[in-house]
């Protein structure tokens, strides 16, 4: 999941990769051309995809896959391009702009139809706002925003990490990383700056109400000049304690011991990534106690897509779960992701809950015994953690455009 924004509109329209020359011969019929994240599925499934098409439909069928590195990339393909994708994956509020400027078709329920409790305890809830009646929007992968730091030099469990104030603090200068993202970097400002407010709705972080959670929502679904103000301060009263802004390269380089940043903003995902590695036993993620951002990625069919039949059997391939396919939790195997999938991701649990580290294959061997506990609450957020958590909305080109200025202000000063 990257949420990173260019720095302008005209910086987007500039950096625009080029058009991808599809080198397939098919009939645009017989190919069905996917714009997805790097490292977002198991390739052998796109194989497996050709096949299962062809009996399900007694049609060939050949995949066109591309990827991307930012949101703003996919859409100028999308929007300005017109290039024919026949799935591409968006976040959240992408998919929300999408959607509202009449570039998404719906999904063919008569192929896919996503049944009551296909998707994951509280998701179908967070995605509601932008797509009430689930018409376009597939859920894909997801988690949470948090920091994530090393137990080498932080204790596991401690207290400052407990709090977005751990990333403004003296004790921790020139170790922290902060992504260098306008939205997930102004999200964590909006409610480091409120965190008086927020202790007093939710008294003393103890009780996440609808008052509180009304107060938090209204970091991800509003905005005014003031706030972005309030949020640019901050955010230059952290520059000067930070190691680096960083988006990818952060983990890779805790990972490796090649960078002084111990603490840092990260997606859930991605400190997944890093402790599946055997090196990765002492890292922990911690939700903090304020609240946070929950983050979704999902399936949408493009205004111009070329293939939407072949779109719509992908959507149902990419979630079989049953007794005769397994897709769904071979993508999840190989992508250490929350996935949207609730019978995937119960099946998953308990069968982390069960073991019990002794097999040297299990991610729990050989490691400390906070780890495990640690390791499920990041992959499967409780009703406790979902509760301080909402989901980003779109708040417009204009303001978008406001929030690129700041950020260039921020990372300029």
């Amino acid at each position: 999941m990257k949420k990173k924004l260019l720095s302008s509109i005209l910086a987007a329209a500039l950096c625009v990769p080029a058009v991808p020359m599809f080198t397939g011969c098919s009939p645009r019929g017989e190919t069905l051309r996917i714009y997805n994240w790097g490292d977002y599925i198991d390739e052998s499934l796109i194989s497996e995809f050709e096949t299962w098409y062809g009996k399900e439909t007694g049609k060939e069928i050949t995949v066109e896959y591309d990827t991307f590195e930012t949101n703003e990339d996919m859409i100028m393909r999308i929007e300005v391009l017109k290039s024919d994708y026949d799935l591409v994956c968006p976040s959240d509020y992408m998919a929300e702009r999408m959607i509202e400027s009449g570039l998404a078709q719906k999904v063919d329920r008569r192929i896919f139809d996503m049944t009551d409790g296909f998707l994951y305890d509280g998701l179908a809830d967070m995605v509601r706002p932008f797509d009430p009646n689930n018409e376009y929007f597939v859920p894909y992968v997801w988690g949470t925003f948090g920091i994530m730091y090393d137990t080498e030099y932080i204790e596991p469990g401690s207290e400052d990490m407990k709090s977005w104030s751990a990333l403004w603090s003296k004790e921790y200068n020139k170790k922290i990383l902060m992504k260098d993202s306008v939205r997930d970097a102004y999200s964590v400002a909006q409610i480091y700056c409120n965190t008086d407010k927020l202790s007093q709705l939710s008294n003393g972080f103890t009780d996440y109400n609808d008052g509180y959670r009304q107060e938090l929502i209204s970091y991800f679904s509003t905005i005014s000049a003031a706030q972005v103000k309030t949020a640019r301060d901050a955010l230059v009263k952290q520059k000067s304690l930070l190691y680096k802004y960083e988006v990818d390269a952060g983990k890779a380089d805790m990972l490796a011991g090649t960078t002084q940043g111990r603490l840092g903003l990260f997606w859930s995902c991605d400190s997944g990534l890093i402790m599946l590695e055997n090196a990765g036993d002492h890292f922990y993620y911690e939700v903090p106690k304020e609240g946070s951002n929950v983050w979704v990625d999902g399936w949408l069919i493009p205004k111009y897509a070329g293939n939407k039949t072949a779109a719509n059997y992908f959507l149902k391939f990419i979630s079989l779960y049953d007794d005769e396919y397994d897709f769904a939790m071979t993508n999840f195997d190989y992508m250490g992701s929350s996935m949207a999938s609730k019978a995937v991701m119960d099946d998953a649990r308990a069968a982390l809950e069960e073991d019990d580290g002794t097999d040297e294959e299990s991610i729990f061997y050989g490691r400390e015994e906070w780890f495990k506990q640690m390791y499920i609450d990041m992959m499967f957020p409780s009703e406790e953690i979902l509760s301080r958590c909402a989901v980003m909305r779109d708040f417009g080109k204009k303001w978008s455009t406001e929030l690129d200025s700041m950020w260039i202000d921020v990372k300029t000063l």
